[in-house]
């Protein structure tokens, strides 16, 4: 009988779940959602297969109920980012204009996007309307390079 080393055993076992799990969390792209879309808008999200640079998007909101997050994020995030996008709940804390420091519940969005004006659009009325609705200061947001493929 053939025995397998400590790193082989671990990998004949390894379940699948979390490994799919990791690539829905991490943004990937509804492999459906192309076909769905008008060809002037296909064209912005093809699935690169080789590494193309990028950019990774993140806004970091203050908690709202979630019965309002699930509606902004159905009628302002989705739409505008139909592709795919990952939301993580975390917990921050902010400096507010009076001052004082407030710990937050915080959701933060996470969009893998081609750096080009119309994302960048986007990003901006997502912010601006989150603001407007939820009477929030404002919406952190970071962008970093990113190499992705699919």
């Amino acid at each position: 009988m053939r025995t397998l080393d400590p790193l082989q055993r671990h990998r004949s076992v390894l379940p699948w779940g979390p490994v799919l799990a990791a690539c829905f969390l991490s943004g990937c792209i509804n492999v459906h959602v192309r076909d769905r879309l008008p060809d002037s808008q296909a064209t912005a999200i093809d699935r690169p297969t080789q590494p193309v640079s990028w950019i990774r998007t993140e806004l970091y909101f203050g908690r709202v109920a979630d019965d309002d997050w699930k509606s902004f994020l159905e009628g302002t995030v989705t739409p505008r980012f139909p592709a795919g996008l990952t939301v993580l709940d975390a917990q921050g804390q902010w400096r507010g204009k009076d001052g004082v420091i407030h710990p937050v519940p915080t959701r933060i969005l996470v969009i893998l996007h081609p750096e080009d004006e119309a994302s960048n659009r986007s990003l901006e009325e997502i912010r601006r309307t989150y603001t407007e609705r939820f009477h929030h200061e404002s919406v952190l947001r970071s962008d970093n390079p990113a190499q992705v493929s699919f």
